[in-house]
């Protein structure tokens, strides 16, 4: 059910990579960048249960190596037999360090996340924070495309019902454009 949207999505990186000639280098200071992501996600409290992911991000170049970024991102969770889906909805709002180096861009993210967890008849808001990790290909000085992966763990409850510590976490393709 999830392998046609991921192959065509790696078929559509694997076109772009092969057709961008030309030199790239990091979102620098004052550049800006859009992404969208799309991948594998588990989310869980007392068990994992696997789903899909997908996302936007915005990156704005504070220096040559710092980033902000706010990344708005849901997944959802098929139900088993006895219970709902499940489903996150994300905001994430922090920063990103990354190594330029040549054409390969390994990065690393810290942020705060605001989720809105729902599934199984109840809802909750939490908040908590937010690592990720992965490494970017310049495909040319305009377009990205990533590996990437990230954990968040929803230890604060604001609103809602629960009583564990929900988490989720991602890993994914993202393609980007560089303004």
């Amino acid at each position: 059910m999830l392998g046609r949207p991921i192959q065509g999505l790696l078929t559509a990186n694997l076109v772009i990579l092969c057709a961008a000639p030309g030199l790239g280098h990091a979102t620098g200071a004052g550049e800006k960048q859009v992404s969208a992501s799309l991948g594998f996600a588990l989310a869980g409290d007392d068990h994992a249960r696997p789903g899909m992911q997908a996302g936007i991000e915005a990156l704005m170049g504070f220096t040559d190596s710092w980033a902000g970024r706010a990344v708005v991102s849901g997944s959802w969770q098929p139900g088993s037999a006895s219970g709902s889906p499940r489903q996150v909805t994300a905001l994430s709002l922090g920063a990103t360090y990354s190594l330029d180096v040549v054409r390969w861009v390994p990065f690393v993210d810290l942020g705060l996340s605001l989720a809105d967890l729902r599934g199984e008849g109840a809802s909750s808001q939490r908040l908590g924070p937010q690592v990720g990790l992965g490494a970017e290909y310049l495909l040319s000085r305009r377009w990205t495309l990533a590996a990437l992966a990230r954990f968040d763990f929803f230890a604060l409850r604001l609103a809602g019902s629960g009583g564990a510590h929900p988490w989720w976490a991602c890993a994914g393709l993202r393609i980007g454009r560089v303004f």
